[in-house]
């Protein structure tokens, strides 16, 4: 509930004493009305929570008809009431934004500049008649919820966070940590999106509301939570933009079972590939992964020791190196000489200057990664690489070019 409105509630035996009925409002949000009644009558009102169940925008009214249906007599219905409008457009101040150092809050629906509103706030003057700042209980337009106060000894002044905020807190964190061991251009903004989901994912369980105290909770795991929004992410990116990255579910599984939470000196339960999968076709499930989650078997998830061993050579060669996608011609021969390093990864031995392949920025040390969309198995020799390109060539004789995508060392600028 916003400061800018007042919150009414009502029993069920007393809606249906005096005739409330449901329908929706101006904003397509679920509301209860009352005959013979004016009282905050705007059109924006809207029934927050049904007990301790949260009413959300995305609940439709036959749902809620339901659940208020289903629900004891002596059950509580919460209703919201904006008392702060536009001057223009008549909305209520929930679609404002403000801005506290211009002095003036703006409706997002027509753009008017509104007055500010504060919340019993007080300046605090000195004997002089100005504002003595150090007094203020909060900075202007902010709540006890946006900031916590101590005193000198550090012990904290003020309503103490749920511990299941604190517990989000926790695994935002780990999100960061799963995600170190990858360096390439878009891992920033994929640690975003992934972070975005999992406070999607929370505020889906717990409501943003102090009236209420839901029963709902984070499944248990948070690194494997963590895991989850973030290889959701990576699939997402990878549908995106059309090839594979580093990020491969063994190795953000490897990389969440490090950071698994410890209690007394011991580990709390493995983070495995099957967990990442349930919470990830979860998150599916929420909407808040818009690609679909593959469904891989248990084999194909496990690696014997020699496998893991390249991957991990693998992952380090790329790890300083940026990938770059070229289109070769299919038509002409590229003048390349491939070699295996034996780390889980094909180069490029030696390039002809006069072939086609130097002529497009090819250069010798470039390590090969896709052919098309086709990420190359660790296992991939110079002969599987030839007769890979064959096989394209003549499944696709009409096709022009054909996309090699390799990964490039990155240049360190050494300043002087």
């Amino acid at each position: 509930m916003t400061f800018d409105s007042a919150a009414v509630v009502v029993r069920k035996e007393m809606v249906i004493s005096k005739g409330g009925k449901w329908s929706l409002n101006k904003d397509k949000r679920v509301e209860l009305r009352f005959p013979n009644t004016t009282a905050h009558n705007s059109g924006h009102s809207y029934v927050s929570g049904i007990g301790k169940v949260s009413i959300s925008k995305s609940m439709t009214l036959t749902s809620v008809i339901k659940l208020f249906t289903d629900c004891p007599s002596n059950t509580s219905i919460s209703i919201l009431h904006p008392t702060r409008f536009c001057t223009n457009c008549k909305g209520p101040s929930w679609k404002f934004v403000d801005y506290e150092r211009q002095g003036h809050s703006t409706c997002s629906s027509c753009g008017i500049v509104q007055k500010i509103s504060q919340n019993k706030f007080s300046l605090r003057l000195t004997d002089d008649g100005g504002p003595n700042k150090s007094a203020w209980e909060h900075t202007p337009g902010m709540t006890s919820r946006d900031c916590t106060l101590s005193n000198r000894r550090g012990t904290r002044l003020g309503p103490k966070p749920k511990s299941h905020m604190r517990n989000y807190w926790r695994i935002r964190g780990k999100v960061d940590h799963i995600a170190n061991d990858w360096h390439f251009a878009a891992m920033d903004s994929l640690i975003i999106r992934a972070k975005a989901k999992l406070k999607r994912f929370y505020y889906m369980i717990h409501s943003d509301h102090d009236d209420y105290d839901y029963e709902g909770k984070l499944p248990h795991g948070g690194a494997a939570l963590a895991a989850a929004c973030f290889y959701c992410t990576v699939l997402e990116f990878e549908h995106r933009v059309g090839f594979k990255t580093l990020c491969t579910l063994p190795a953000i599984q490897e990389s969440a079972q490090s950071v698994r939470d410890s209690k007394n000196g011991r580990k709390c339960r493995d983070v495995t590939d099957a967990k990442i999968l349930r919470y990830s076709n979860r998150l599916y499930k929420c909407g808040l992964c818009t690609v679909k989650i593959p469904q891989i078997g248990a084999e194909t998830l496990q690696f014997h020791p020699k496998d893991a061993a390249l991957q991990h050579s693998r992952m380090a060669l790329f790890s300083d190196c940026h990938p770059v996608r070229f289109h070769l011609p299919m038509s002409i021969s590229w003048g390349l000489r491939i070699g295996n390093t034996n780390q889980g990864v094909l180069y490029i031995e030696n390039c002809s200057t006069d072939e086609v392949a130097w002529k497009k920025g090819l250069r010798p040390g470039d390590y090969l990664f896709q052919v098309g969309n086709e990420t190359l198995d660790i296992h991939f020799s110079p002969k599987d690489f030839a007769r890979k390109i064959k096989n394209v060539k003549e499944q696709f004789p009409a096709k022009p070019v054909i996309a090699v995508t390799i990964m490039r060392k990155k240049k360190i600028n050494v300043e002087k």
